[in-house]
């Protein structure tokens, strides 16, 4: 493990580890549509393996926002243990929150990118010296970040490293 390294999460491979734990650990079956990467016991020991490799880990306050806008938009009963999942992946893995404000953005990245994007290559380019990685599905923030000379990985080569 390199003690330095910085491992930066976006949205979507937060939403498909609490996804997989839903429907792995509480029977949330309507939800297994959702998992796009996460589809067998390997590839969640994958993500797991990966995740486990860096000392440190954060998140912006905006993937926070973009997982209530989530939560909200499933069945009202499982709300609640879809944060409590939530609570325990960021306790449980030291997920740092750290907040980006707006004002303090670009407004041409913002316009391009989005709010969350951006907030997650600013946490990046503030910890250079961490030697960060952001680990994403999009495909437009990972080249954004290799454009910007911050590594990226998407999830999919996380999960099935033989891609």
């Amino acid at each position: 493990m390199d003690h330095r390294r910085l491992l930066i999460l976006d949205t979507g491979p937060i939403r498909e580890l609490v996804t997989y734990r839903a429907v792995n650990e509480l029977g949330f079956n309507r939800m297994r549509g959702e998992l796009k990467h996460f589809i067998d016991q390997r590839s969640y020991g994958n993500f797991s393996s990966f995740l486990s490799s860096f000392q440190r880990r954060a998140t912006s306050a905006s993937v926070v926002a973009e997982l209530n806008h989530w939560i909200r938009n499933t069945e009202v009963t499982g709300q609640r243990d879809l944060w409590q999942l939530t609570f325990e992946e960021f306790r449980n893995s030291g997920l740092d929150e750290r907040l980006i404000k707006l004002l303090d953005m670009d407004l041409d990245h913002v316009n391009r990118f989005g709010p969350t994007d951006v907030s997650l290559m600013e946490i990046a380019r503030q910890n250079n010296a961490r030697i960060p990685l952001v680990l994403t599905l999009d495909s437009r923030l990972f080249g954004e970040c290799w454009g910007q000379q911050i590594e990226a990985r998407l999830l999919a080569t996380v999960c099935s490293p033989s891609q």
